[in-house]
């Protein structure tokens, strides 16, 4: 950005790729803070457009904002913020590797629903839709369905 142009809050927007409503949550959660106004409109700084890009990446990889703001409570790298981003990076990693095993559950289950309620195999059995969900998502099919859910 041109340092001597003024920062106001549409070209904050358009530099950090968001709407001017995200700077203003931003700005309501303490994510950044809100300039004083300077004949009636606010100047952002240079700063604050690297703080809105790292804030967008962090949530890309699925930090809530909450945690985000663990990181920006640190303006550089120290032996503190190694630690937590490291513990917070770790911890992320396994909660996704658990959201990754429950949709593979997922996945599964919706296999075996498809495979036993969705095919035209024993078209001519009267099957229940409700009956799928009470028996482990077997239904119509003749083959015993796996059981999912650990019961």
């Amino acid at each position: 950005m041109n340092e001597n142009k003024p920062i106001t809050i549409g070209v904050l927007a358009k530099a950090a790729n968001v709407g001017v409503e995200t700077i203003r949550y931003y700005q309501r959660k303490a994510i950044i803070k809100q300039p004083p106004k300077n004949n009636g409109v606010r100047h952002y700084s240079n700063e604050d457009i690297r703080v809105i890009r790292l804030v967008k990446k962090l949530q890309g990889v699925g930090f809530s904002l909450d945690e985000i703001k663990d990181f920006l409570i640190f303006d550089h790298c120290c032996s503190q913020s190694r630690s937590v981003v490291k513990h917070k990076s770790l911890t992320k990693i396994e909660e996704i590797k658990t959201q990754i095993s429950e949709l593979q559950t997922t996945i599964k289950a919706l296999e075996v629903f498809s495979n036993s309620c969705g095919t035209d195999k024993n078209i001519e059995t009267d099957c229940h839709l409700l009956d799928c969900f009470e028996n482990h998502w077997q239904c119509c099919s003749t083959e015993p369905a796996p059981n999912l859910t650990g019961e």
